[in-house]
């Protein structure tokens, strides 16, 4: 089992309005039950915040 740590590449995918969606990204902060995941695409900065016990939370993966 592998556990997340800051500055990894991760990628989630999740549920939002029966919709499958994929988010890409670093690590940013991690606290004990919410994470944040950074994304810079075309110079603007994306941020996301992952409750650890959301239902809608299919799966994380360490991107190597």
């Amino acid at each position: 089992m592998e556990y997340i740590k800051k500055k990894d590449s991760v990628i989630i995918t999740y549920l939002v309005n029966n919709k499958i969606n994929v988010f890409v990204g670093k690590v940013k902060k991690i606290k004990k039950i919410t994470f944040h995941i950074v994304k810079k695409n075309q110079e603007v900065i994306i941020k996301k915040t992952f409750f650890l016990k959301n239902p809608n939370f299919i799966s994380l993966k360490i991107n190597q």
